[in-house]
């Protein structure tokens, strides 16, 4: 469809057309709704099924809890053609290095494509971020005391069929973690001219502990502080 007609689908005004499109990789969809949601105001559900819509201040935004890369590229596609310039992802991702540790924050400045959606937006080997959101995510952070990583990062998209070689691999390469979404939303933000940035945080740490294993009561008050500054933040990029 061309804008007039997503425009429609959408049911939205001129006014009311997305500054910031936040995404976030979780299963845990009506968790993430219930906690992201009450930040913003006038929220409603768009002609798009779980493409929200709200207000930050005087900022029109959009949040999306999309899992994995085919869908995480749905709604950058459609609010690009629609006119929105800028889209962060967030959610959490699996640490590759032995100092980014469960509740890091991790930028990722290019993102390996491991994912299959990629190509369809002429994405090859990396998706690159937007520099400028960045480094202003970066400073963002710092003024919380939050220490970050940056750097470059990886996106699968097979959660369960990651073995330990693999992993091996991707560590050797210096690549600080993985995920399912970041590349394939650099890929298709960049073919809409848009500028995207990626705010991971940390909630496992692989090879050696996986998602599914306990973690201390501290680690998850770390995973929770982290898991709020990236919407946050996120909202502060608009």
């Amino acid at each position: 469809m061309d804008r007039d007609g997503w425009m429609d689908l959408l049911d939205l005004d001129e006014d009311e057309v997305p500054r910031l499109l936040v995404l976030e990789g979780t299963w845990w969809r009506q968790k993430a709704l219930d906690t992201r949601l009450p930040l913003l105001e006038e929220v409603r559900e768009l002609g798009m099924p779980d493409l929200w819509h709200g207000w930050y201040g005087d900022i029109p935004v959009a949040y999306c809890p999309a899992y994995g890369a085919p869908r995480a590229v749905e709604p950058v596609h459609v609010l690009g053609i629609i006119g929105t310039t800028n889209v962060v992802q967030i959610g959490s991702c699996g640490s590759l290095q032995p100092d980014i540790v469960t509740g890091d924050i991790v930028l990722s400045e290019r993102a390996l494509i491991g994912e299959g959606a990629s190509q369809y937006y002429g994405g090859k080997g990396m998706a690159e971020a937007n520099a400028g959101r960045v480094a202003r995510a970066a400073a963002m952070f710092a003024a919380r005391d939050t220490y970050v990583h940056r750097g470059s990062t990886v996106t699968t998209s097979a959660l369960l069929q990651q073995p330990r070689s693999l992993l091996r691999t991707w560590a050797a390469a210096g690549h600080l973690a993985v995920d399912m979404e970041t590349s394939a939303v650099f890929s298709a933000a960049r073919a809409f001219r848009m500028r995207a940035a990626s705010l991971l945080f940390v909630w496992d740490e692989v090879p050696g502990r996986g998602w599914t294993d306990s973690f201390t009561a501290e680690e998850e008050r770390a995973q929770a502080r982290a898991g709020a500054a990236v919407f946050e933040v996120a909202l502060e990029l608009a």
